[in-house]
């Protein structure tokens, strides 16, 4: 066994942030920062195209992401946060560097890298040491591995979807394994054995791969790859970025055994109490020896894990404080879950017609998606505090009144989240008195729907106009049961018809509706019109991101107990996040490779 000192960590490798620092870290001579998109009629007229071939209709998109272009601008250094201890210089059994590409590395070759080793030599990963070797407690013992090779280590296994037995053969496989450890920083004959990895990643903090994903996403900012400002066309850049939001049901590694396990099954067995008997089923008496510890029919190894059936409807239930529970009726588009809840801010980037997902909370599968909602942006404000957020995409989940609130007065952004409905809705006279439609469109007194006139974005409201829609159009647009000659006759007799008055009858909505307060049916756009499509449109990229969780086999935790799930989630988004730069530098080199020989 050799060992290398692995000095401090220097500017060459990675970026720092000091304490006191107040805005997003900056490369200013990123090329990155000129990336220019559509305007919004041609994001309008290409809707039916691929997101690759829209990007090639960027204006510098290809000029941009060549590998002529990249190469130069090696690596990509990675943010060290300001809250974690420096890295202290020590000996350790491998030392990651970061390699430049071959020189001889051609534009055939690049076809054949794989995604991961393109990663590598894309980033510089030492910011990470720091990070990473919070685990270690002291400098006593024997050396340890480099954290940073560790870590990348566990990356690697989970862009291959390999269990640890595969990894540790893969590296010392003689084929691929020589070229993966002097990436990693491992010497071929002293590597790490299967448990030296799966020990490494059970005994890291949550918070501390959540640090390395947020490394990376503060990198990317500072390259300019992820926007820190609006990016739909037409919105001044001084504006704040878009987040759409989504939760995905995260399946324990554990089989369910019970559905009704809780934290009462793992106390003291005389102070259990067996939900499932409550419920009248059969339960457990917890009266034998192999219910000492825990009840016999609990998970041990998923203990956060709970049971719930999705009903496959972005509406809520009833009951706003939990998921539909077993009792309830089942939907025949439901279905049934054990395990965990996953919920990730996305931050959507229109020139580049993609997402970067920024982690968020994971909590058991019981708790309701718009409970993570705030505590979710509250904790995104802390790890981004100069990231301004101007507008928040979700579904019908988030549309409760605590969240909506939340999002006008503390982030001080859009509320594009699609509508709650109430059964109230539907009935025509409720909605002429409250002085609004199903939708939140208010109206005049009598029917008509109000024409929008826009949203101030200073002062956070928007202004409705009736424009006398009642003299060229002599039927309401809302009329209860038997009730048209009366509005009629009423309507002759506005005051609003006036000549002097050709906006008519206005109404002004900000954080609630007029009249009644309504928070609901608040929003800061019109409903369905052509601008809240485009932005509403976009919450497809949050599905993006849950499908991109599940190609890689994560929609079911690789690992015991909601710490490591929760980190298996992290790693996902990491190479989400990684694997869009990887995506983009062969796009617009294999474009500049095809216009170079067709001259097209």
């Amino acid at each position: 066994m050799t060992t290398v000192l692995i000095p401090a960590l220097s500017k060459e490798c990675a970026l720092f942030l000091s304490p006191e620092q107040t805005e997003l870290p900056y490369v200013p001579d990123s090329p990155f920062h000129n990336l220019v998109g559509l305007s919004r009629t041609e994001m309008a007229a290409s809707r039916g195209v691929e997101a690759p071939e829209r990007r090639l209709l960027t204006e510098r998109f290809v000029s941009t992401f060549a590998w002529s272009t990249i190469r130069p601008q090696l690596p990509l250094r990675l943010v060290v946060p300001a809250d974690v201890p420096q890295w202290q210089p020590r000996h350790c059994r491998s030392y990651y560097k970061w390699l430049p590409p071959e020189e001889t590395l051609t534009v055939k070759d690049l076809r054949g890298l794989d995604d991961f080793d393109l990663i590598l030599r894309l980033f510089d990963f030492g910011a990470w040491r720091p990070i990473l070797s919070q685990r270690f407690r002291s400098h006593m013992g024997p050396p340890p591995f480099d954290p940073v090779s560790i870590g990348l280590g566990v990356l690697l296994a989970q862009w291959k979807r390999w269990k640890w037995p595969t990894l540790f053969t893969e590296l010392h496989s003689n084929d691929r394994g020589r070229g993966y450890c002097r990436r990693l920083g491992f010497a071929p004959d002293d590597l790490p054995c299967e448990s030296t990895f799966r020990m490494a990643i059970a005994d890291s903090k949550e918070a501390w791969v959540l640090q390395c994903a947020d490394s990376l996403a503060l990198s990317l900012m500072a390259y300019g790859l992820i926007p820190t400002h609006s990016t739909l066309p037409g919105d001044p850049p001084a504006r704040g970025v878009s987040i759409a939001t989504d939760c995905q049901l995260i399946a324990a590694r554990s089989r369910m055994r019970c559905r009704y396990q809780n934290a009462n099954c793992f106390l003291p067995r005389d102070q259990r109490t067996c939900a499932a008997r409550e419920a009248g089923k059969e339960g457990c008496a917890c009266d034998t020896e192999a219910c000492a510890d825990h009840c016999r029919y609990v998970t041990p190894r998923d203990p956060d894990a709970t049971y719930v059936y999705y009903a496959g409807s972005n509406q809520p239930t009833s009951a706003p404080g939990e998921a539909q529970s077993s009792g309830t009726p089942l939907s025949r588009r439901g279905k049934h879950h054990f395990g965990y809840k996953d919920k990730t801010f996305n931050l959507v980037d229109d020139r580049l017609f993609t997402f970067w997902p920024l982690s968020g909370p994971f909590a058991t599968a019981k708790l309701n998606d718009h409970l993570l909602t705030i505590p979710g942006f509250e904790d995104l404000c802390r790890r981004f505090p100069a990231l301004k957020i101007a507008e928040m995409i979700g579904d019908a989940g988030e549309g409760f009144d605590r969240i909506l609130l939340f999002v006008y007065h503390a982030l001080h952004a859009l509320r594009t989240v699609k509508i709650r409905h109430h059964a109230c809705d539907k009935n025509a006279l409720t909605c002429l008195k409250r002085g609004y439609d199903k939708k939140g469109n208010p109206l005049c007194p009598h029917g008509y729907r109000l024409s929008f006139n826009g949203h101030d974005y200073g002062r956070q409201d928007s202004k409705w106009l009736c424009r006398q829609r009642c003299i060229a159009h002599p039927t309401p647009d809302l009329v209860p049961d038997d009730g048209l000659d009366e509005q009629r006759t009423a309507a002759l007799t506005c005051p609003y018809r006036d000549s002097d008055h050709p906006l008519g009858y206005n109404v002004i909505v900000n954080a609630t509706l007029p009249k009644d307060n309504d928070v609901r049916l608040a929003r800061d756009l019109k409903v369905d019109s052509p601008t809240w499509k485009l932005r509403i449109g976009r919450l497809s990229y949050a599905e993006s991101r849950n499908a991109n969780q599940t190609r890689r086999d994560l929609k079911r935790s690789p690992w015991f107990g909601k710490a490591n799930s929760a980190k298996a989630q992290y790693l996902g988004d990491i190479l989400s996040c990684a694997l869009n730069v990887v995506r983009f530098v062969r796009e617009a080199t294999l474009a500049a490779e095809h216009a170079a020989a067709t001259g097209i």
